[in-house]
């Protein structure tokens, strides 16, 4: 395969990078000079270091291309961080996965079709507890549809929905984040964005990672893109688990240098309780938090989830056996997690971009 070398900057320094495949550097740089990205940063952390790679710009204003230390909403990527928090409060006995949801949730005892069924902590964050994919009280296409959505919104909900489908198929569901984030907030005592700061973002040394960017970083912000403007910024009001943080390439590869054992924290056996199957069927294979993919040809387990916003799509991956993670932030709106699916397994096809 033919090899195209890309250089990036670290701190002060200009080095020659890791090879990038041919084939993922022109595909990156095409979506981008076909308007479907504004801009790229692609991310890799192997045994060897960290690089980066970028393409297009940070704004339509701004012809720098965008590098570790460029901030993108990262979306979905924020439940995977939820999912460590509720491993990591499992196993310090703070909170229990695997009771009925109601102990921490009341309201929630009256949703049961079936008296059968029965909703956890782990159900919701495997996408396996029957609710749908949004609260049913909220308009669907409106992008901004959780800015005024409250506690009280959601209390309203749960008091009056009955389960429509049958728990233990898998159904994703931004819903049954947010109503881990609101059992979580009621067994601490704590807010759901402090508990994961302190507990989760600090020791993995995410120190440019947000639920609200400070005005020292916002010169950092890259802008969101789509139908050929800018977009505003994400804004999830009260519930931000399923969604909210902002981050770079920079500290998501310290979270998944972590995540493949190439550094060591307090965290690392939440991490590894992540990883554990917790749910699988014959088209879908969870962690918790992440989505397990593997590809028998040749033999990888892939673990990733995917972001979406108004005006950034997001990847983030990993390979456990060959130690190598792989993050792709795209200010746009197509998804094109092939780029980190392909960097993680060759064989794996880039696919021919659409508009929307």
């Amino acid at each position: 395969m033919s090899i195209l070398f890309v250089l990036i900057i670290l701190g002060c320094k200009t080095e020659i990078s890791r090879e990038l495949p041919i084939d993922i550097a022109t595909q990156a740089q095409k979506r981008v000079d076909d308007g479907y990205h504004l801009g790229t940063i692609i991310g890799i952390v192997d045994k060897n270091g960290t690089y980066y790679y970028g393409f297009g710009r940070t704004s339509l204003q701004n012809n720098a291309k965008p590098d570790e230390h460029s901030i993108f909403e990262i979306g979905s990527i924020t439940k995977t961080l939820t999912a460590t928090l509720l491993a990591d409060l499992q196993l310090k006995d703070e909170i229990n996965i695997q009771v009925p949801l109601e102990e921490y949730l009341p309201i929630l005892k009256n949703i049961y079709r079936d008296s059968t069924q029965i909703i956890t902590l782990e159900t919701l964050s495997t996408h396996t507890s029957g609710l749908p994919r949004e609260p049913l009280n909220m308009n669907p296409n409106d992008d901004n549809r959780y800015r005024d959505y409250t506690t009280k919104n959601l209390s309203d909900f749960l008091k009056d929905y009955k389960l429509d489908s049958i728990s233990g198929e898998f159904r994703y569901s931004n819903l049954g984040v947010l109503i881990i984030e609101q059992a979580i907030e009621n067994q601490m005592s704590e807010s759901y964005e402090k508990l994961l700061m302190e507990r989760i973002i600090e020791p993995l040394d995410m120190t440019s990672t947000y639920f609200e960017v400070p005005y020292e970083k916002r010169s950092k912000v890259v802008k969101g893109f789509r139908d050929n403007k800018e977009t505003v910024e994400l804004d999830l009001g009260q519930f931000q688990s399923m969604g909210g943080l902002r981050s770079t390439a920079r500290d998501m590869l310290e979270y998944l240098k972590a995540e493949i054992g190439l550094k060591s924290t307090d965290l690392d056996e939440a991490m590894q309780e992540t990883q554990k199957i917790h749910f699988q069927d014959d088209k879908n294979t969870m962690g918790l938090g992440w989505e397990i993919l593997r590809r028998e040809k040749p033999g990888k387990t892939i673990y990733y989830h995917k972001g979406g916003t108004p005006g950034f799509v997001s990847f983030a991956g990993f390979d456990l056996e060959d130690q190598i993670g792989v993050v792709v932030l795209v200010n746009g709106r197509q998804w094109f997690s092939d780029l980190g699916f392909k960097i993680l397994d060759p064989s794996y096809p880039l696919s021919k971009p659409e508009k929307e």
